[in-house]
């Protein structure tokens, strides 16, 4: 009696543990083909011209990284199908962005010699916060794109060893540690502007360019571009482009604006945290030959959007 009552306690528990196996096998099921439902929908839907299948593309990356998460939770549970099907998700994604800009490692051929810090501040409203921090990272070159003024000239305030690139208009302006050979800035329409340096570095000039598209519609960023592509088509030294694109990398206006210059874009999509959460907008482009070095973002401090220090080795 005793031993048929264990035998029977046994047998239960045995077939609760599969039970609950069981359970968690379907769950798990569930899950992934719920996930690999929703990639394969959202990845194919961005290659719409439509307005959603923009806004889409532009979370290409973090549908890469989603994918590349998939597939190794598929794995470690012994849905090997599901995994397969998750890295072709994850190569679609992967080519689609990788086209236009590095994903794992920064662009550049490593024969850059000279270390060279930018600092980008979009919009800013205190002056004198972003020209002490760049004075106290010892940037090269600061740029102040569309700032907000309120009737203060910016040339009584550049730190001791700088240089104002150009006249203070209340617009997009820079300001470099060495003295530069030409200045000034282009429209982009919308109100907006870009401001340009000329600086000679290890005896060759370079061109720096810099400009913040967010905010502005399509049409106006493709406009913009074009006023930009005509801008580096017209320059015989190299041009360094850095700042807010308003759309990423991969995106086909974007595309068009590479192909049209043979630029290249420098900064891997790895280098900062933020692009893992949010469609990346912040790029440096570049010739082949520049090295990016890294980036990150810096205290606002009194401004309204974060500075960001930019290295390169030219």
């Amino acid at each position: 009696m005793q031993t048929s009552f264990k035998n029977n306690k046994k047998e239960k528990s045995e077939t609760m543990g599969y039970l609950a196996q069981r359970k968690k096998h379907l769950r798990t099921d569930f899950i992934l083909k719920s996930l690999l439902v929703l990639l394969a929908f959202f990845s194919a839907a961005a290659f719409a011209g439509n307005a959603f299948g923009q806004f889409l593309n532009q979370w290409r990356f973090q549908f890469y990284l989603l994918s590349l998460l998939v597939m190794f939770y598929a794995l470690f549970n012994r849905f090997f199908l599901y995994s397969f099907l998750a890295l072709l998700l994850l190569l679609l994604n992967f080519f689609v962005v990788s086209s236009s800009v590095p994903v794992l490692f920064s662009g550049g051929e490593g024969k850059g010699k000279t270390a060279f810090g930018m600092i980008y501040q979009p919009r800013p409203s205190s002056l004198l916060d972003i020209f002490e921090t760049a004075d106290r990272r010892r940037a090269d070159l600061l740029a102040v794109i569309d700032p907000v003024l309120n009737g203060v000239s910016p040339s009584g305030l550049v730190p001791a060893g700088y240089h104002l690139a150009d006249n203070d208009e209340g617009k997009s302006f820079m300001v470099s540690s060495r003295p530069p050979r030409s200045a000034g800035r282009i429209g982009l329409g919308g109100g907006r502007s870009a401001a340009f340096v000329s600086l000679e570095i290890g005896g060759r000039g370079y061109v720096f360019l810099s400009f913040d598209l967010s905010g502005m519609s399509r049409r106006n960023k493709e406009k913009a571009l074009g006023y930009v592509n005509a801008f580096v088509a017209a320059e015989d030294d190299p041009v360094i482009i850095f700042g807010d694109f308003g759309m990423t990398a991969w995106s086909p206006a974007f595309g068009r604006f590479l192909a049209s210059n043979r630029l290249e874009v420098k900064n891997d999509l790895f280098s900062r945290f933020a692009n893992l959460l949010m469609p990346p907008t912040q790029y440096v482009v570049g010739y082949r030959n520049l090295e990016f070095a890294g980036s990150r973002c810096l205290p606002r401090l009194g401004n309204r959007s974060a500075p960001s220090l930019i290295r390169l080795k030219i």
